[in-house]
């Protein structure tokens, strides 16, 4: 009979890298499974698998995160619960500081930076419960969409190790798809989260600009701070249940800073028996999409359009695709400027930078006149970027959401930036297969939630982007559950099993 019980909880245990977060934490609270046993099946996952897959950058000493992880039984056992996410083990893209562990931010001169403190959201996660066991992968620069850097490798995708993760958080992505986490923490300024939730068939949100804090994420040493626009921070997860449990962690009402306005994020809800009034766009920019990724992703717009519960319309906002890409280079080009100090010919250096690696003119020459950039003109530029936000404000008052693709293709083979790609058999520039999907819905501010809706015939997921309206961030979630009813949800890569 004891064999049979030992049998039983191995198969449990083997089961639970798997589970959703929000299942493992009702499992540890109700005391059907240690807190110990939890972190030792995630730290075997990783153990076994990442010296392939590479997700892990850094990861703690493990008689440490076991005694941690006893504590968190211990507490259970005495009726105390610290929050939330009590005694479940999770990661953290390595842009956040988190203390005791390596931040390079994919810059080669911090890559061995030792945080000596931990970001404000790793505060929050800890405060809330969660042992934070490691650090993943990220873009040299956080600055592509796929995570490959000389210091600390190549991130391989785990449903195809030669395919890529995407970028920049695409270590975080990888980590949950592998089972290595349950829960991650990413950033996104242009398609950091969304990119790699769609390669990799997880759940990711950009939350609304200033939403959550910043402090702790992207710094370095003797440096400014910079990033107060484009980028936002978010979670990452398997499902949108387990976003929504993050979310619950991350934003506060509490007025903690003075960049990041107090505001209840849940007065903006679904409510469950009202019709979701959807816009959506079958491209981009009129970017070709793989013709594989176009059959998934017009098969679920179909599948919106016969259901009772949405109203399906194509349109999407009024913009310049163009206009939006070069306003974003000027805003990015600034931060990049700031953190060049006082370098002569800043511009220039931005400039040249983007061009010979990425080989895109337009995004080359918008950097490069960001990092130069005059306070007058830089004011401009903030300017031009309220008033898209007001544009896309007054869309969303019409529409409740509105679904666009991600990429103009599914996860691609290992390669070097800047390589056109073969798409549908025609050549397509490197970076115009993710910029259009990117860039510009990044400049206005809004929510952007990613979900996966499918796989292709060689077993690589592909996903979708939902904006919602600024601030909407919980109903935008409420209604990415209801999307997530018509999809097959995270699919485990058999090869990890």
């Amino acid at each position: 009979m004891r064999e049979i019980c030992t049998i039983i909880k191995s198969i449990k245990m083997e089961q639970i890298i798997f589970k959703s977060a929000t299942e493992i934490v009702r499992q540890i609270k109700a005391q059907e499974i240690s807190c110990v046993e939890v972190a030792k099946q995630f730290l075997t996952q990783i153990n076994r698998h990442n010296a392939e897959v590479n997700a892990i950058s850094d990861l703690r000493n493990y008689d440490e995160i076991l005694a941690e992880a006893a504590q968190k039984d211990r507490e259970i056992k005495e009726g105390k619960f610290l929050g939330l996410l009590h005694g479940l083990p999770m990661t953290v893209k390595d842009t956040y500081q988190v203390k005791g562990l390596i931040s390079s931010n994919g810059n080669p001169q911090l890559k061995s930076n030792v945080a000596d403190s931990d970001a404000e959201l790793v505060n929050r996660l800890k405060n809330a419960g969660s042992i934070v066991i490691g650090k993943t992968n990220l873009a040299l620069y956080a600055l592509d969409w796929q995570s490959t850097n000389k210091w600390f490798g190549q991130t391989n995708n785990p449903y195809n190790l030669n395919h890529v993760v995407g970028g920049s958080s695409g270590g975080s992505a990888a980590a949950l798809a592998s089972g290595f986490s349950p829960l991650e923490l990413g950033t996104d300024a242009g398609g950091s989260i969304r990119v790699p939730a769609h390669f990799c068939g997880i759940c990711g949100l950009r939350t609304t600009e200033s939403a959550l804090p910043l402090r702790g994420n992207m710094v370095t040493p003797i440096s400014l701070r910079i990033g107060r626009y484009l980028t936002c921070n978010g979670p990452m997860a398997k499902n949108v249940d387990d976003l929504i449990l993050m979310m619950d962690v991350l934003a506060t009402t509490t007025q903690q800073f003075s960049e990041n306005p107090p505001v209840d994020l849940k007065q903006y809800n679904y409510h469950d028996k009202s019709v979701i009034k959807a816009a959506y766009s079958e491209t981009l920019d009129n970017v070709a999409l793989d013709s594989e990724y176009q059959e998934i992703y017009m098969d679920f717009i179909h599948k919106l359009k016969k259901s009772n519960r949405l109203e399906v319309h194509k349109t999407q906002p009024e913009y310049n695709s163009g206009e939006l890409i070069s306003l974003w280079g000027k805003v990015a080009g600034f931060d990049f400027g700031v953190a060049l100090k006082s370098i002569p010919f800043k511009g220039l250096i931005a400039s040249l930078f983007i061009k010979s690696k990425y080989k895109d003119k337009q995004w080359a020459k918008a950097m490069g006149a960001g990092a130069g950039i005059t306070p007058r003109k830089y004011a401009q530029a903030l300017e031009e970027k309220d008033n898209v936000s007001d544009s896309f404000t007054r869309f969303f008052n019409d529409y409740d959401v509105w679904i666009t693709p991600v990429s103009a293709d599914k996860a691609f083979k290992h390669q070097n930036p800047g390589v056109p790609f073969i798409i549908n058999g025609k050549k397509m520039p490197y970076t115009k297969a993710f910029i259009p999907f990117n860039f510009p819905t990044t400049v206005p501010g809004h929510p952007i939630l990613a979900i996966p809706i499918g796989q292709t015939k060689s077993g690589l997921p592909v996903g979708i982007q939902i904006h919602a309206q600024k601030w909407h961030d919980y109903k935008l979630l409420e209604i990415g559950k209801e999307l997530e009813k018509l999809t097959t949800g995270f699919v485990p890569p058999k090869n990890l099993l």
